[in-house]
């Protein structure tokens, strides 16, 4: 088969938008266009809430807690690496290896361990809270682009 080099030259910006369309597909790639939104949660007084993860290209992890009713559009204004906020757990760096991703947040009240694995979209994460008691429990975040 002959090659020829003009035509070759022609196709490389095809071939490469299709490389970076296929990348941006790839389900078990961590996104940081976005927010990792949990599942409503109800604490002891009978507060609904919703956790969120938001992760940086940089490596920082900010990890959120904010009452219901939240809309995803005023989240995602809100919620952006660079308007860190000091009442926010303080950023972490995660550690990403294949489909497993580990980090810890810390707050004025804990030190929270994460450690899980990400796939179509969806962290499946099991969290300790070393204390006393020892708490660890999963939680599932699913991912929601920010526009």
């Amino acid at each position: 088969m002959t090659v020829n080099l003009k035509s070759l030259k022609q196709l490389l910006p095809v071939l490469f938008a299709i490389g970076v369309a296929h990348a941006d597909m790839t389900p078990n790639r961590l996104r940081t266009d976005g927010i990792y939104r949990s599942e409503v949660e109800t604490n002891e007084d009978g507060t609904t809430y919703i956790s969120m993860l938001r992760f940086a290209p940089d490596g920082r992890v900010f990890l959120m807690h904010v009452g219901m009713p939240a809309t995803h559009e005023r989240v995602c204004v809100w919620f952006k690496p660079e308007r860190e906020a000091e009442y926010w757990s303080k950023g972490a760096s995660y550690q990403l290896e294949a489909d497993r991703i580990s980090f810890q947040t810390e707050s004025p009240n804990a030190t929270t361990v994460f450690d899980g694995t990400i796939k179509s979209g969806l962290l499946k994460m099991q969290l300790r809270v070393p204390t006393k008691q020892d708490l660890t429990y999963p939680l599932t975040f699913k991912f929601a682009p920010c526009l």
